[in-house]
């Protein structure tokens, strides 16, 4: 395995790509790094930290947080990641088969499928306004979206004018959302495949130093994370085994291939 990866940097073109893919992914996580204007980032920071331990919405947010590589949690230029994309790619593959007129334009083939692209990305559009001026009124007053209220003065905002920060956010949002698209398609086109499932992998992944350094924390205290119960050697044990498992169950439904025997005349 390592000697075919140190062999693909001895092909121009393939290690072009692979250089290609590393850049755009610095640039990703350039864009997941760049708090909006008018953020204050250390009373959220302080936030997030107390509604992870205090609320039951603390996971929820957390698991957003993971897919836009820890973005959320700074509300950076990235916040809303690569899923607004998702969703709205979901959204015409359940419509194509419902509408006629995208039913059409499926058969016509790549000059079809085009024209479907290009209005899942206006689709993309409309779902980050939508998002984006969510995660701004939030930003203002979480208790808006159930969310609990920050401590007293620790606001999560600057002082200003509230309309032209929700204003300016979404169009942040939205514009840091549509670059991510693009750098995906680009990878897809001149890197090495697959450019918005490597952006979400990329930014799951971020997390791995530091679930990693908790980890090692764990097993030297010999406590769970938060102090709630006991880290043994045991659950260690059995972690690496979950995670063994898990790996070899994906690696086994992504490599397995059925063998069926086709007779044609000769």
């Amino acid at each position: 395995m390592f000697s075919a990866f140190i062999n693909s940097f001895k092909v121009k073109e393939l290690r072009n790509r692979i250089f290609f893919t590393a850049g755009v992914i610095v640039l990703c996580r350039i864009a997941a790094n760049i708090p909006c204007p008018g953020v204050n980032t250390a009373n959220l920071a302080k936030y997030f930290e107390r509604l992870s331990s205090e609320s039951a919405a603390g996971g929820f947010m957390g698991m957003i947080d993971l897919f836009s590589g820890g973005a959320l949690q700074q509300f950076a230029i990235g916040a809303l990641g690569i899923m607004p994309y998702i969703s709205a790619s979901i959204i015409m593959q359940l419509l194509v088969p419902v509408i006629p007129q995208l039913e059409r334009l499926k058969r016509e083939g790549e000059p079809g499928m085009n024209k479907i692209n290009q209005y899942t990305r206006y689709l993309t559009i409309l779902i980050c306004l939508i998002q984006g001026a969510m995660a701004a009124v939030a930003m203002m007053n979480p208790g808006r979206l159930g969310l609990p209220a920050p401590e007293p003065g620790q606001p999560l905002i600057s002082a200003g004018n509230p309309s032209a920060f929700v204003l300016m956010s979404v169009i942040i949002l939205t514009c840091g959302t549509m670059i991510l698209m693009w750098l995906g398609e680009r990878i897809t086109e001149r890197g090495i495949g697959n450019g918005v499932s490597l952006i979400i992998t990329i930014n799951i992944i971020e997390r791995l130093p530091q679930a990693l350094t908790s980890l090692a924390q764990m097993v030297i205290s010999g406590l769970a994370s938060g102090g709630a119960g006991k880290f043994r050697l045991v659950n260690l044990f059995f972690l690496l085994l979950i995670f063994a498992a898990v790996t070899a169950a994906t690696v086994m439904l992504t490599q397995g291939t059925r063998r069926v025997p086709i007779q044609m005349a000769k």
